[in-house]
């Protein structure tokens, strides 16, 4: 390895800086990453330091190698491990930040909408309802749902109780009636938009086949 190449693998970047963690909404509360990584591909070094929500859109076997470590070793498996929907929450990051690099050792896209906080969290975990769908996950800076809905039907009304991000799941057609009127939708698994606290929405699905939508509640 030269030395100008082992420069470029130990040059650290914070997490919404990794050219792999495509930035897709950056606001007050918030960020979204659009997160892939290609087999074979390896992303730099990048430090975690906030409470992160990870929702899985395409699997494959990864490894990682913590910044000072080795590589963990991991083989590929077929099927690769995980589960397209799933949701996780990770709050550790609080306590003590991480700085790591992961690459795909698999041959399949790995894909995750990642959904950094940059609130403080709540204590008060019972203060409000939580988001639309089936409860996940709960905790002091996340409330995670995933609400499934039928072809051609449409969800009550809702309000968010605070800056919440809706991630389509695998592609359909979610149509989201805001309450001012506008109108998102979302087609292409992935995809993502934000609901401002104290807004007013619907969810409809306008396709034939079942659609399932993640809602990250940033608190």
């Amino acid at each position: 390895m030269t030395a100008s190449t082992a420069t470029v693998a130990q040059r650290v970047v914070m997490v919404h800086e990794e050219p792999r963690h495509r930035l897709v909404y950056d606001t007050p509360d918030l960020r979204v990453l659009d997160v892939q990584i290609q087999p074979g591909d390896t992303t730099l070094y990048h430090k975690h330091d906030s409470p992160i929500t990870y929702v899985t859109i395409g699997t494959s076997s990864t490894d990682q190698m913590i910044l000072g470590g080795a590589w963990n070793n991991t083989q590929p498996r077929n099927p690769p491990p995980g589960r397209i929907g799933a949701v996780r929450a990770v709050q550790s990051y609080v306590e003590q930040s991480l700085t790591h690099r992961v690459t795909n050792v698999g041959q399949t896209l790995f894909r995750l909408i990642a959904v950094p906080s940059k609130r403080s969290g709540t204590e008060n975990t019972a203060a409000s309802e939580p988001p639309p769908g089936d409860l996940i996950s709960e905790n002091r800076w996340f409330r995670n749902s995933i609400l499934r809905i039928a072809g051609y039907q449409a969800s009550t009304g809702y309000t968010a109780n605070a800056p919440t991000v809706l991630v389509m799941v695998r592609d359909g057609r979610i149509i989201i009636e805001r309450g001012d009127g506008w109108m998102t939708s979302l087609e292409v698994a992935g995809q993502s938009t934000i609901m401002s606290q104290d807004e007013h929405y619907r969810i409809r699905n306008g396709a034939q086949q079942t659609s399932d939508i993640v809602f990250v509640e940033v608190r």
